[in-house]
This record gives structure tokens, C-alpha cells and sequence, in this order.
């Protein structure tokens, strides 16, 4: 397939772009806490640039240095943060990439408690996810609003951007304007279409008068708030003739609010390019380009939606984080040589929501973030290297050893590659789970990793082998606990299941409500809508992260899935089993099967048997401790780009 819509030129305004590909803004939080971008800003940015993308657009960037939705969001609220803007300009300008910041303010969509301050917004209407009744707005207040994004844009400007995009998508304060779901004022700002485009539409002759009508301006706008009376597309189409006629040199079309966050980075059960529809309906009623966005992961649907004349531009979000170079690579036809997203959002949406992170990295490629320190450099000294198992850890350290120049062996006990991320990719929507297993193997062999399967370690082997490096990658075995009557002819193992090596009744009862149990039931499901009930010890049910989670539940809920919780199983019986809940003994019965998923254990038979062999020895991934597999790349990434 030719990729020539892609890789043709394009304009956004006067600036001309060397082709369609644009890096969409996505929140990273490599800034500090006072909104300075630091060197990890820089190079994440230079490498996309490398990585030959026309255009990159930063992550959220603050107006005002009080405002903002992650506390390491960057800033352009004054003059101060210009020098450091200068270094990421300077260095993705030297790869013939251009780049706009991403300027925001967050309104209602953030908490007092992190602020410091009560949130802003146009109407006194709380926002479902935060819940906290924020400032109504004076009309002095806004038009000062309109300012701070024109001196922010200023400031942009001075420091080497090549224009600026607003954001108007996603429920931030400028769609909070746009939107009935937001905005119930009754002044120049509120009421009619005209009145809740005017604070989108003053932001750019603010931003034109001050930087020059030549300095580009693309508005990000949400085509569907998926809400009950929010935008749909029928509103947005007006809107787009609006901020055409205001001045704006570009649309990209998103979608959703944060009262419908899961489709902001929408799962695999969404089609890809699912929202270049809403794209091509804006496009029909303006003139200027538009920009689509939303699950566009693969260059095959990229040219679809450019050569079908849906958008004149396609946005490259989540992907960009999976392969940075992306673009170079449709240039120069190595299309299987793209690392695939697999909108598993545990690194990116998953760690920028979480307290415990709030900045990104990538499941499939953990140099996010680290693309100074983690480089393909050749090793100083060629090392022979041992791993054992062939899980997401061992076959990334593998990928990562043999491009250093390293000669690696791998070694699995079962007859596949893949460990338990084969068997992971098994349920339903989780197909994408096999496009990094396929990749690492195969640029490993294309450096020269060998690959044993059917082949146990022992000290013995390892002895015989004799290597420089063991990397012990040996992952984790499914928990069976020691309850009367596991054993039963009518019991069965989650993985025994998913690989259909045991085949269940209609009526199921999953022990182990976690994901391993829910992916199960929803597996489960598709197998002509067999019935689930899942029995756990836990209080509530965690669906997983925002998205991937929300639409789990949802399949779950339209088969009928029923939970027991707060059970502690006492004994599995022919039909069911005998549990504790609430100090009281009880019984469900009248199950066909019943079958374990009560999470996994590390399995590391070894690590003390190397010891004393005097080798470099490391342990990685499940065999540490069991967790997600993105946990399990980054300590491959750790020891892989060290040894």
C-alpha cells in the first residue's frame, strides 16, 4: 500500500508543513511542579521530531500559572518560562519539525484541594468527576481570560513556536463555554450559539492582534461531548463556521467531556478512527483544514481518512508515545518495523491519573520519558546474555540487548514464546496484545537473538552455557490456594480455560473478582452469552483503568455478570461453594463449572541457585513480584539498557 496523502506537504494557515502527520497533545508531565520544561521535556519532544512528524503539538500547556489539570503541567504564564520553551523549539526546529504549544485552562475540571483555590467556570455548575461548585466567572473575569491566552500566546511566539492551538475540547474552560451542559450565563457569553462561541472566537483576534494575523491558530474542539444536552455534531458544525469566520486556521475535531472520559483515549472495543466521521462532517461546512483525531494507530487507516477526505490532516496521539518514529518509517516503507499501541492506557492515561505518577511512560516502549538516559548506543563491551522466559519482560531486554550489540539467547519452558501476555491477549478486545510480542521477536531475530523454546533452565545449562548475563524474566504461575475441594473434577484454572484446554458449562462461577476473573467472565460471554457469577473477598469491583475499565463493565453488565463479595471461600463443592460473608455461612449452588482466577504469584526457582556462578544477575518483571506488564518492560528497560 502507497502512503502518498500522508506524505505529502500540507499548510496550516501561511505555515508550511512537510507532510500530514501531527503529533497530538498528550499530558506527559515531564515539566517541574512550578511549570518550567526540563531537559526530559526537550528530549521527549526532539525525539518525535526525529521521528518525522510535521507538526507537534504539546501537551496541555497553563495560561495562568494558577490554573492547570496536572500539577507538572507546563507554562507559559510569563515571560520567565520563554528560555526554557527556546531549548524544545531549538531542538525539534533542527529536524525540519514544526511545533505549537497546546494552551488551556482547566475551569471546573480540577480540584481546590491540588489548586489551592476554589475552580472557575462559566456557570456555577460542579463538574461530575470533581464535584466541587466552582467560581462563576464575572464578565470582566472572562475577557481577562481572554487576554492571558493571547499574552500566552505572545509569549509562545517569542520563544520559537510556530504558532499555537487552544484548547476547546475535552470539558476545559473554553468548552465549558461552548456547551449548554456548561454554560447557563445570559450575557454577551451565554445563551445563543453566537454567545457561547464568543470567548473561543475573542481568543483568537486576542492571539491575531497580538502575534500577527501570519501566526497560526488551530482551536481543538470536542465534536460530540457524549452528554446528555452537550455538544453533538449538529452544534459543532456551526461552531466550526464561527471560529473559520473568527480567524482560526485550523480545527481539530476530538471528542468527549470529562463526564464521558473513556472516550478520550478510547479502548480497542472502538473502531479505529472511529471519530474521523465527526471530522469529515465539520470539513463539509469550512474551508480551512480540519485534523482528525482518535484511534489512529496504524498507517493504513491514516492514508484511509486523508485519501477519503475525511480530514487534511491526521493526529498521531497514544501512537507516538508506542513508536516516536512512526512517520519515518511510512516514509521509508518499514511499516512492520512500526511499534504498535495497544490502548492498554496503563502507562499513559493509567500513571497521568494516578497520584502515585502523573508523568507518562509506555507499556510497549518504556523509553517515554528516558530517551536521553535509554539510547540504542552499542554497549561498550559485546556481552553474551541468558534470559529466561519469554514474557513482555524477557522479550523486551532481548529486543533492547541485541539492537546494543549484544549476543542474546532466550529461553522458554513452554512450547510458544509469549508467557502469560499470549494468554492475556485471548479475551475479548485484547487482540492487540500480540502486535508487541510480534515486533520484539521479531527485530530480535533480525539482530541475531535466538530463541529456545520447550526448553527448561537449569544450573546446569546455565553452567554449560556459561554466559556473561542471566536476566531470570521467569514471570509468574497462577495462585491455587489450598481450599477442600480445588481438586474437584468440576474446578478448573482461568489460563486452562482462556487457552481452551478445559471447556465450562453454561452457568459459571469465577473464583477471583480482579481482572484475570473479569476478563474471564467476559470471555466467557462471546461463548454463546455463557452466564458468570464472580466470588471474591473484596469489598467493591476495580473494572481497571479509565476506558479500557468503563467499557469492560459495560460488556459485563449487558450479560448479566453477577458479583458475590466480601466472601471468603470455605469449600468448593460439586455445584458451588460454601463461603463466609458477614460473619455468616452461606452456600451458592447450581454452577455447571467452577473455575480459579485468583491472581498469579511470582515464580523465581532459580535466583538462589545462580548465586554462587559468579554472573551478572538480574531479575526482572513477575519473577520480582506479579503486576501489570508494563511494570515488567520497565525493569527490562532498567537492566537491558545498563548491561
Amino acid at each position: 500500500m502507497k502512503y502518498e496523502k500522508l506524505l505529502q506537504p500540507g499548510k496550516i494557515g501561511n505555515l508550511e508543513l512537510k507532510n500530514r502527520f501531527i503529533m497530538g497533545a498528550m499530558g506527559v508531565g515531564f515539566a517541574k511542579l512550578n511549570g518550567h520544561p526540563t531537559d526530559r521535556t526537550v528530549a521527549y519532544y526532539e525525539e518525535r521530531a526525529k521521528g518525522g512528524y510535521g507538526l507537534i503539538i504539546t501537551e496541555v500547556t497553563r495560561v495562568q500559572d494558577s490554573e492547570f489539570c496536572t500539577p507538572f503541567e507546563p507554562s507559559l504564564g510569563s515571560d520567565e518560562f520563554i528560555p526554557e520553551w527556546k531549548k524544545v523549539t531549538d531542538a525539534v526546529h533542527q529536524y525540519g519539525a514544526r511545533i505549537f504549544p497546546q494552551l488551556h485552562q482547566p475551569g471546573r475540571q480540577y480540584t481546590q484541594a491540588i489548586l489551592g483555590h476554589q475552580v472557575n467556570a462559566p456557570s456555577p455548575l460542579a463538574c461530575p468527576t470533581f464535584d466541587e461548585v466552582p467560581h462563576e466567572l464575572t464578565t470582566e473575569e472572562v475577557w481577562d481570560n481572554i487576554h492571558m491566552f493571547g499574552d500566552a500566546a505572545l509569549r509562545a511566539q517569542k520563544a520559537g513556536f510556530d504558532g499555537v492551538e487552544i484548547h476547546a475540547g475535552h470539558g476545559y474552560l473554553v468548552q465549558q463555554f461552548l456547551s449548554p451542559f456548561t454554560n447557563r450565563r445570559f450575557d454577551e457569553f451565554g445563551g445563543s450559539i453566537e454567545n457561547r462561541a464568543r470567548f473561543a472566537t475573542e481568543i483568537c483576534k486576542d492571539i491575531k492582534k497580538k502575534c500577527g494575523d501570519d501566526f497560526p491558530v488551530i482551536i481543538k474542539l470536542s465534536s460530540e461531548e457524549k452528554v446528555p444536552g452537550g455538544l453533538t455534531i449538529s452544534d459543532t458544525k456551526i461552531l466550526a463556521k464561527y471560529f473559520e469566520d473568527a480567524g482560526y486556521d485550523a480545527i481539530e475535531a476530538t471528542i468527549c467531556t470529562y463526564a464521558s472520559l473513556d472516550w478520550m483515549s478510547a479502548p480497542e472495543d472502538v473502531p479505529m478512527g472511529f471519530n474521523a466521521y465527526n471530522a469529515q462532517k465539520i470539513k463539509e461546512g469550512v474551508n480551512i483544514p480540519v485534523i482528525s483525531i482518535d484511534r489512529i494507530n496504524t498507517p493504513e487507516i491514516a492514508e484511509d481518512i486523508l485519501e477519503t477526505g475525511k480530514a487534511d490532516f491526521v493526529s498521531i496521539s497514544r501512537q507516538s508515545l508506542a513508536e516516536p518514529y512512526f512517520p519515518k518509517k511510512v516514509a521509508e516503507g518499514k511499516i512492520s518495523e512500526i511499534n504498535p499501541c495497544i490502548n492498554c492506557l496503563q502507562s499513559c492515561m493509567g500513571y497521568m491519573t494516578d497520584p502515585n505518577h502523573l508523568t507518562a511512560c509506555c507499556l510497549v516502549n518504556p523509553r517515554v520519558g528516558h530517551e536521553r538516559e535509554y539510547t540504542f548506543d552499542p554497549a561498550e563491551k559485546s556481552k553474551n546474555v541468558m534470559i529466561v522466559g519469554s514474557g513482555p519482560a524477557g522479550l523486551y531486554a532481548a529486543y533492547v540487548a541485541s539492537k546494543r550489540g549484544h549476543k542474546v539467547d532466550v529461553y522458554e519452558a513452554q512450547e510458544q514464546l509469549g508467557g502469560q501476555f499470549r494468554i492475556a491477549a485471548l479475551p475479548p478486545c485484547k487482540s492487540l496484545l500480540t502486535g508487541p510480542l510480534r515486533f520484539w521477536i521479531q527485530e530480535g531475530k533480525k539482530q541475531g537473538v535466538t530463541y529456545h523454546t520447550s526448553t527448561p533452565v537449569t544450573k546446569d545449562l546455565v553452567q554449560k552455557e556459561n554466559p556473561d548475563v542471566v536476566i531470570l524474566a521467569t514471570g509468574a504461575t497462577q495462585v491455587k490456594p489450598n481450599i477442600e475441594g480445588i481438586n474437584g473434577e468440576n474446578v478448573f484454572m482461568a489460563n486452562d480455560v482462556l487457552e481452551g484446554k478445559q471447556v465450562v458449562g453454561r452457568n459459571v462461577l469465577i473464583a477471583g473478582a480482579g481482572l484475570v476473573g473479569l476478563e474471564l467472565a467476559d470471555f466467557l460471554r462471546e461463548r454463546a452469552g455463557r452466564k458468570s457469577t464472580l466470588i471474591d473477598m473484596i469489598p467493591t469491583v476495580n473494572y481497571g483503568v479509565l476506558g479500557v475499565g468503563t467499557h469492560l463493565q459495560a460488556r459485563l453488565a449487558s450479560n448479566d455478570t453477577k458479583y458475590i463479595l466480601n466472601a471468603k471461600i470455605k469449600k468448593f463443592t460439586d455445584h458451588g461453594v460454601i463461603y463466609e460473608q458477614d460473619g455468616k455461612e452461606k452456600q451458592a449452588e447450581g454452577f455447571d463449572s467452577i473455575v480459579i482466577a485468583m491472581g498469579s504469584k511470582a515464580y523465581n526457582p532459580l535466583e538462589e541457585e545462580l548465586k554462587d556462578l559468579n554472573k551478572e544477575l538480574y531479575v526482572i518483571g513477575d519473577a520480582t513480584q506479579a503486576g501489570q506488564a508494563n511494570k515488567a518492560t520497565e525493569e527490562a528497560a532498567a537492566v537491558a539498557f545498563k548491561i
